[in-house]
C-alpha cells in the first residue's frame, strides 16, 4: 500500500511540479514519531544540517482525514498545503515559508520532501529532537489565511516594486529588494510604513506603477514572513555601479545583477 501511495504522489509530482533537487544518496536516516508513536511510512532524512520529512505520509500522521487532492495539494479541514521540489518555499492556506535549501526529492522514492520545522509550523505541531529521532506533538490550528494574516496593500505595494526593480532576478534577489523596503520601516532613520518608505523622495519613483507577476507577489510575502536574504541591507543598486550607498555603506551581499548595501 505504502509503495503505490509513494507511485500515486511521484506522478503528481511530475505532473504538477519539479522534479529536482534531490538529496544526494545515501543520507542519514532518522525516525519520525507524532504524538509518541513512531511512523512506519516515513523517516527524517538529514542532509547538510537539515532534516527533511515526507511531505505527504508526514501530513496524514499530523492532520488524520486529510488527503491528497488530484492537484497534487494536500488538504485538511483548515489547510490547504502544497510544496514542490526545486521551489523555495512550502504554501499553506495562502501563506508562504521559505525554505532556502530548496524542497527536496527523496532520491529512491521520490517522495517529495520538507523541512521539519516548516511544516511543523504551517500544520500548527510542536516537534523537538530526542532520544535519536524527531518528535512531533499535534493539536495547535493550522496556519491563519493569507487573506487575515498580510496587509493587502502593504503587499500589493511591495510587490509592485520588486517587480519594477527585480523582475527578472532570481526569488532570491526579489526577496532582497522586498527586505530592503522592510528594513526601512524598521530603522529610525526611515518612515515606519510601507506607503510612507516607498513615498520618500528620489528613493523607488515609479516603482508602484509596475504589475506584479507571480513571483513578486510570493517574494513579497515570503518577507512579509520573515525569510531575508539580505540581513539589515536597507540600500540596493546594479552591481558595479556608483552611487551613494556604495560610497558610504558596506556591502552586504551581491544577488543576481543587484548589489546590496547597509
Amino acid at each position: 500500500m505504502r509503495k503505490r501511495l509513494v507511485c500515486l504522489w511521484a506522478v503528481l509530482t511530475l505532473l504538477t511540479g519539479l522534479w529536482v533537487p534531490a538529496l544526494a544518496a545515501p543520507a542519514s536516516q532518522v525516525p519520525v514519531y507524532v504524538d509518541g508513536e513512531e511512523l512506519e511510512t516515513a523517516a527524517a532524512v538529514v542532509d547538510n544540517g537539515v532534516t527533511y520529512v515526507s511531505l505527504y505520509f508526514t501530513t496524514l500522521a499530523l492532520r488524520s482525514g486529510s488527503l491528497l487532492r488530484p492537484d497534487g495539494m494536500m488538504e485538511g479541514e483548515d489547510f490547504l498545503l502544497a510544496a514542490w521540489p526545486g521551489q523555495a518555499y512550502l504554501a499553506c492556506n495562502g501563506r508562504f515559508l521559505y525554505v532556502p535549501g530548496l524542497v527536496r526529492s527523496h532520491p529512491e522514492t521520490y517522495e517529495t520532501l520538507v523541512p521539519v520545522r516548516t511544516l511543523a509550523t504551517a500544520l500548527g505541531a510542536a516537534v523537538e529532537w530526542k532520544d535519536g529521532g524527531v518528535h512531533f506533538t499535534t493539536g495547535g490550528p493550522a496556519l491563519e489565511s493569507g487573506d487575515t494574516f498580510y496587509n493587502a496593500q502593504d503587499v500589493d505595494l511591495i510587490a509592485r516594486v520588486v517587480q519594477h526593480e527585480s523582475g527578472n532576478q532570481p526569488l532570491a534577489g526579489k526577496i532582497g529588494v522586498a527586505n530592503v523596503i522592510l528594513n526601512r520601516v524598521k530603522f529610525p532613520q526611515f518612515p515606519n510604513t510601507v506607503p510612507e518608505v516607498l513615498a520618500q523622495k528620489n528613493q523607488f519613483t515609479g516603482a508602484t506603477n509596475a504589475t506584479p507577476k507571480a513571483e513578486a507577489v510570493i517574494a513579497a510575502k515570503l518577507a512579509l514572513e520573515g525569510a531575508n536574504t539580505v540581513g539589515n541591507a536597507c540600500w540596493f543598486n546594479g552591481v558595479g555601479k556608483s552611487f551613494w550607498a556604495s560610497q558610504h555603506k558596506s556591502l552586504i551581499v551581491t544577488i543576481g545583477n543587484h548589489s546590496f548595501y547597509g
